[in-house]
């Protein structure tokens, strides 16, 4: 007998046990098992989920401890989480930025452009950058950077540093080495306080804050860096004094002139000695003349002169046939060689022109000379020669070769043959010699020897003349140094006294010397300073007879204060002001209690000490927490409420309110382990989670609710009532969490500040769906054992209210179907011509005024303006506390957290030392956002009030660190190549936009420039006085450099101060600037160095104009920005449009100059990325949606149902935005977000539950009415807990509900109005597209197994039909 099937499979079962076969086919039909026929809605993953939500409940129904253990587990792992999270205002936004900044002392825009930002420009080619903004200002440039976003910027920083490496040698000498720094966040200040002290001048102030205050606060937890200004410290002033100098000049110039004087006097008898005998040589010569031959002398002096023409003539000749050689000859070596030939003849030359040569000795001396030059001319020529005969005629050779050669060949032989004459003119002059010794033999021997005696003396009286010369110019020389010593100020320059006043304040330990008795004694050599006395008394130089001069002796020696370098008050009196810098990875509210704590501790110590907090971004953590808790306890409270109306009951009340803080714990365990911490965007999305992890509670729990009223027992209801809504619970959730799964797609600021967000919600989300499926059913089982339902009577009548509605709703479908829609696109018209905003506006009780002081002021004049606008901040109500200080920042960041050498930063500081400034102002805590505004108002009127400044005053906001690195309001970049183009293009652009409605205070940002001298250097003219331009600009610029300070401190009456040399005898202004003089040195014709001076205006010339302030590039093209204020009650993106249309048309006009386009950036650029980003999101999120509810329907065409009531359901947040006034923001747009995964939910319950009526026998119609009757309560129960418990952040009006406003407002209505999509659309829908019933797919059960084909049997009956018999 063949066994059946159960029996073999029974057989199987015990055979295979242990096997992972047999296991996974266990499985299978454990899967399969069904207490009833399978319909529809069972067949595939629902069938199985209702399965696997079942034995969830069962499980935590019948193990109610074990659910209670997991929940302990869970609240003590989420109090822990608290306990240990970071909190932080913004997420970590990705910053892919790096700056190169590089200081180039001295140097003007267009320099810093041309050889410092395009070089670097060209040279950091590194992969990953998608642009390079370049500023070129005076001083320095600066390169930002933009990578893309995935680009590991650890490593871009390596590769970045290496590429300045290999940079540098392009780079300027006197270029300083470029500083890279990694652009974050955290380069702005987290706190600013100012601090003063009672009963302390402001030197004591100072020294505590420096010495204990700052190094106090700076050890604490978190803290990176503290910055100060306003800190007055004493220094030792040196001033040149010219009183003092001009006295000493006086007495040393007395003692020269005594000292002189003897000199003086034996030259003068000297020179008159020497012009007596020439007086009486010329008588006796007179008289000698008539007793000689004239007729001898006459003929002889004729010859000479013929010979002395020829000879001179032939020299000349021969330097022109010189010349033409060297312009043909190309070798350097001979080249040289004629040169100096060239230079011996020249010289020649020269004594013939300055002698006359009328006498034979002269004659022969210069023939000699001559002759030498004519013997280096040969050796020449001989090189040349061989050089010729060697290359000529070579192959290869050019036409232009041969014709050079011809050239030089010609050249040879004109050299040739006026060499040959000019010798044989000089071999004339011996025969001359010859003659004159013949007529010198008709003299008698007195005659000869009187002749030789007037011969001699005239060679003496030559020699005495030239010794004189030579006496008189060692004279004046000896004098002219003399006066220069006498000059004490010539050696006196800012650097010669740093260095003796570093040298003198010197005491090192040199080691240990031993006396007889053999102790070792410690050798200090040297003694520092210890007074001003000391520094005065400071030895300068000893003059010879005069004795020593000392520093006093020249200068003022004085203890001044640096007072006057910033401008630091607090309510009007002095103060010093720090900015606190935290880590990165530090939790912002634990820096922010760490600091406070100091801050108290330093009080209680220091009598007197006040610290005053201007600004923390702690205290928003602080302010965001409690609306967390506030929503929390709200939500929970008015889901109680909402339960307790509709229910009528305590107990299942109860049950949801535990899954509230159940729910919010498990998420914060979730965000602990994915390392998401405590911020404005993580507790926003926790606050909006409270929101909707209430609705799977409610749905469950009214479910259980409604069958324990139909006299379900409790633990069959809990599971039974659990199980019903579970793959809906489970569908609706996955709805709300898939729409957040897109955010993994979009880049830059949105992932950064929506992931976390996204994270949050779905943590809640899936929290509660857990929560609703296993804690809600094990509770229910017992606190509703005892429950007894009530009748809501009033509930009863608005349900056949609805009925009523909705049958005449499904009579007349195209009435409701087309007002949906028309009100859908007339709300969507609307709020897009509100505009779009980047984040919503946030207010707090601290303002910030950026002030700037006309540029015609002084430092004092500026100061006293500043110190007017304080007074009128002080004066406008609610105001509490005002605090100033110079803004000294670069591209919006303080100089001191640029990383940058202290050189660099000075420097920088320097630049920017007055004129702009940053006022904190304080405003009473209790103020509502119509105060804070009215208060913003007032402050502007009051700074509009003081004249010779402008400011503008902002309310900080959480968002404010953020938003600070964000381009607000109007900005257009204009692009071109001519600077002159582009300031006139973008003059033309400012009254454009100035004429747009909503726009105004346009500007290009160019300014008047600064007034420019231009000194152009001939470079011919200083290579000729053996200088070169950086030794120009090096003396000029230390001409420009009144002060020094000295390389060490000094230490006066116990306190360390630095010494401060000032020389400002003698400045460097526009009118004596070309009288300036500077020392030369060149070599003569005879190879002498020659030294002396020329003035400025010797080798240069100089012209005025203007310089830029700055010069901006973006990927190498120059570029102007012009921004404008965009005034109240307009939108920038909607203006922007209107402006556009203008812009468009000026450029296809004739005066647009070629070349030359335009960018519309700031906030528009960035909205526009917004925008683009969202719309991406929802586009992606659609499908996914759409997909689950295929999953959950098990059905393509029905998911359309509940899809087509998404965008209807958006016209609630849009009427809800139209209401309020609210514009569109990337946090708003994130609630049609949120509204999208939402909406759905109440349709799939909807939907689901007539599917299920429908393949229970009950008609389209009847089943939708039934539908919408019994699912009006749970519909309207989980909106109400939404919408109420999101109320909080609409009417709170702390900065976390002026954030999250706009998202609860288009929740809270959407919702509401999704409300009524689910109610009346989705049955119309439903009516309309889905007219035939579910299909119903039957599977069998296991107790039908038999009837399905045994092929074994099958294969077991055939064998033996097929065996033989016997």
């Amino acid at each position: 007998m063949v066994p059946n099937r159960r029996q073999r499979l029974k057989v199987l079962r015990k055979k295979a046990v242990g096997s992972v076969a047999t296991l996974h086919l266990l499985c299978i039909i454990g899967m399969l098992k069904c207490e009833r026929p399978l319909r529809g809605d069972d067949c595939g993953a629902a069938a199985h989920g209702r399965e696997t939500v079942g034995k969830m409940e069962k499980f935590s129904v019948k193990k109610p401890f074990t659910v209670l253990v997991a929940v302990v587990m869970v609240l003590i792992l989420g109090f822990v989480a608290i306990t240990k999270m970071q909190t932080n205002l913004l997420p970590d936004v990705s910053t892919p930025y790096l700056m190169v900044v590089t200081v180039y002392p001295g140097a003007s825009p267009e320099r810093v452009e041309s050889e410092v930002s395009d070089v670097l420009q060209n040279a950091l080619t590194v992969p990953g950058v998608e642009n390079i903004t370049a500023t070129s200002a005076e001083n320095y440039s600066l390169l930002l950077m933009h990578f893309t976003d995935d680009t590991d910027m650890n490593s871009a920083l390596v590769k970045v540093s290496n590429k300045l490496d290999q940079a540098k040698s392009d780079l300027p000498s006197s270029c300083l080495t470029p500083s890279i720094i990694e652009y974050s966040l955290n380069m702005n200040a987290f706190m600013t306080v100012a601090v003063s002290r009672e009963g302390s001048d402001i030197y004591q102030m100072s020294e505590l804050v420096k010495d204990t205050l700052v190094p106090y606060v700076q050890r604490k937890g978190g803290v990176s860096n503290v910055s100060s200004s306003g800190l007055v410290e004493k220094l030792v002033q040196v001033q040149l004094n010219q009183d003092k100098i001009d006295e000493i000049n006086a007495q040393l110039l007395d003692l020269i002139d005594t000292k002189l004087a003897d000199a003086r006097a034996q030259l003068d008898s000297a020179e008159s000695q020497i012009a007596a005998g020439r007086a009486e040589y010329d008588r006796q010569m007179k008289n000698f003349g008539n007793t000689v031959s004239n007729t001898v002398l006459a003929s002889m002096s004729t010859e000479v002169g013929n010979a002395v023409d020829v000879v001179r003539k032939q020299a000349q000749a021969l330097m022109e046939s010189v010349n033409q050689l060297i312009a043909v000859v190309k070798e350097p070596e001979i080249q040289q060689a004629l040169i100096e030939v060239q230079q011996g003849l020249q010289k020649v030359l020269d004594k013939f022109d300055n002698t006359g040569m009328r006498d034979i000795d002269s004659l022969i001396e210069v023939v000699s000379e001559l002759r030498d030059v004519t013997d280096k001319l040969t050796d020449a020529l001989q090189k040349l020669q061989e050089r010729v005969n060697t290359e000529t005629g070579t192959e290869g050779s050019s036409a232009a070769d041969l014709a050079d050669e011809l050239q030089l060949q010609q050249s040879l032989q004109v050299i040739y043959s006026t060499l040959e004459d000019t010798i044989k003119a000089m071999d004339n002059v011996p025969q001359l010699m010859s003659t004159f010794s013949g007529a010198l033999g008709s003299f008698t021997q007195q005659q000869l020897n009187a002749y030789m005696q007037f011969t001699e003396a005239r060679e003496q009286l030559n020699e005495y003349e030239k010794q004189l010369e030579e006496a008189k110019q060692e004279y004046e020389t000896a004098r002219t140094q003399a006066l220069a010593q006498a000059d004490v100020q010539k050696q006196l320059d800012i650097n010669t006294l740093s260095t003796l006043i570093y040298a003198q304040n010197f005491s090192m330990p040199a080691g240990y010397v031993q006396d007889a008795s053999g102790e070792s004694w410690l050798l200090k050599v040297g003694e520092e300073y210890n007074s001003v006395d000391d520094i005065a008394g400071a030895l300068l130089l000893h003059v010879d007879g005069y004795g020593d001069v000392r520093l006093s002796d020249v200068a003022d020696v004085e203890v001044i204060d640096n007072a006057a370098d910033s401008f630091t008050r607090l309510n009007g009196e002095q103060a010093a002001v720090l900015k606190i810098y935290k880590n990165a990875t530090s939790s912002a509210s634990d820096v922010s209690d760490n600091c406070l704590s100091a801050f108290q501790e330093l009080e209680a110590q220091y009598d007197g000490l006040h610290i005053v907090v201007l600004s923390n971004q702690g205290n928003y953590i602080t302010i965001i927490i409690r609306s967390i808790l506030t929503s929390m306890a709200v939500g929970a409270a008015l889901a109680i409420i909402v339960l307790a109306i509709f229910l009528k009951d305590v107990k299942p009340t109860l049950v949801v309110g535990i899954s509230i803080p159940l729910s919010v714990l498990f998420a914060v365990v979730l965000m602990y382990f994915t390392n998401l911490d405590m911020n404005v965007m993580t507790l926003a999305g926790l606050s909006l989670g409270i929101g909707m992890l209430v609705d799977n509670s409610v749905v469950v729990i009214e479910n259980i609710y409604r069958l324990r009223s139909r006299g379900v027992p409790a633990a069959r209801a809990a599971v039974q009532g659990a199980k019903q809504v579970g793959m809906s619970v489970i569908a609706s959730t996955l709805t709300s969490v898939c729409v957040f799964l897109p955010v993994v797609f979009s880049s830059s600021i949105v992932r950064s500040l929506m992931l976390p967000m996204s994270l949050c919600i779905g943590y809640c989300l899936m929290a509660s769906l857990i929560v609703a499926v296993t804690v809600v059913p094990a509770a229910a089982s017992t606190v509703l054992k005892k429950a007894e339902p009530k009748r809501l009577v009033w509930f009863e009548k608005v349900q056949d209210k609805y009925v009523q509605s909705l049958k005449w709703c499904l009579q007349h479908r195209a009435v409701p179907l087309a007002a949906a829609v028309l009100l859908l696109v007339f709300s969507g018209w609307q709020v897009l011509n509100m505009g779009i905003e980047l984040l919503p506006q946030i207010t707090s009780n601290e303002a910030v005024i950026t002030l700037s002081t006309d540029a015609s002021l002084s430092k004092e004049e500026s100061y006293v303006v500043a110190g007017k606008a304080v007074e009128a901040a002080m004066a406008v109500d609610n105001v509490t506390e005002v605090g100033i200080t110079t803004d000294t920042s670069v591209a919006g960041m303080d100089i001191s957290q640029l990383g940058l050498p202290s050189t660099i930063t000075d420097l920088l500081a320097a630049a920017s030392s007055y004129g702009k400034y940053q006022i904190n102002v304080m405003l009473k805590e209790d103020l509502s956002s119509r105060q804070i505004e009215t208060a913003r108002q007032a402050l502007e009127t009051a700074i509009a009030g003081v004249e010779q400044c402008t400011g503008t005053v902002e309310i900080s906001g959480m968002t404010g660190e953020l938003t600070s690195q964000l381009s607000s309001g109007l900005s257009i970049k204009i692009y071109g190549s001519d600077v002159n183009t582009l300031t006139a293009l973008s003059e033309k652009v400012v009254d454009i936009v100035n004429s747009t409605p909503g726009f105004a205070n346009a500007t290009n940002g160019l300014g008047a420039g600064d007034s420019t001298i231009i000194l152009k250097v001939d470079r011919d003219k200083v290579r000729a006085y053996g200088l070169t331009v950086a030794e120009v600009y090096q003396k000029i610029a230390q001409r420009l450099t009144t002060t020094a300070t000295a390389q060490t401190p000094v230490t006066v009456d116990g306190t360390t101060m630095d010494v401060k040399i000032t020389n400002d005898l003698d400045p460097l202004t526009k009118e004596n600037m070309m009288d300036m003089t500077f020392d030369t040195s060149v070599l003569n014709t005879d190879g002498e160095t020659v030294t002396g001076t020329c003035t400025l205006a010797d080798i240069a010339t100089w012209e005025t104009g203007t310089a830029p302030d700055s010069i901006t590039s973006e990927n190498q093209t120059e570029y102007v920005t012009v921004t404008a204020d965009t005034l109240d009650g307009y939108n920038t993106t909607v203006q922007s449009r209107v402006l556009q249309k203008a812009l468009n048309e000026f450029a296809a006009g004739s005066e647009m100059p070629e070349g030359c386009n335009f960018s519309m950036g700031g906030e528009t650029e960035n909205v526009d990325f917004m925008v683009r980003e969202m719309v991406q999101w929802m586009a992606l999120a659609l499908p996914f949606v759409y997909l689950v509810m295929v999953a959950q329907f098990q059905s393509l065409l029905s998911p359309f149902i509940v899809l087509f009531t998404v965008p209807l359901a958006f016209t609630g947040g849009l009427i809800g935005l139209l209401v309020t006034g609210q514009q569109l923001t990337m946090i708003s747009l994130m609630g049609f977000i949120v509204l999208m995964g939402t909406v759905v939910n109440n349709g799939i319950v909807f939907v689901d539950y007539a599917n299920q009526l429908r393949m229970g026998g009950m008609e389209r119609r009847a089943a939708l009415i039934a539908t919408g009757k019994t699912r009006m309560r749970p519909i309207l129960m989980t909106t109400l807990t939404t919408v109420l418990a999101m109320l909080q952040m609409v009417f709170s009006g702390d900065m976390a509900s002026q954030l999250m406003s706009g998202m609860a407002i288009v929740i809270i209505c959407g919702l509401s109005y999704a409300t009524l999509m689910t109610l009346y659309i989705v049955p119309i829908l439903y009516d309309v597209l889905f007219k035939k019933p579910p299909l119903s797919v039957d599977v069998g059960s296991d107790d039908d197994l038999d009837d399905i084909p045994d092929d074994a049997a099958e294969f077991i009956a055939a064998q033996g039909a097929a065996q033989p018999q016997p």
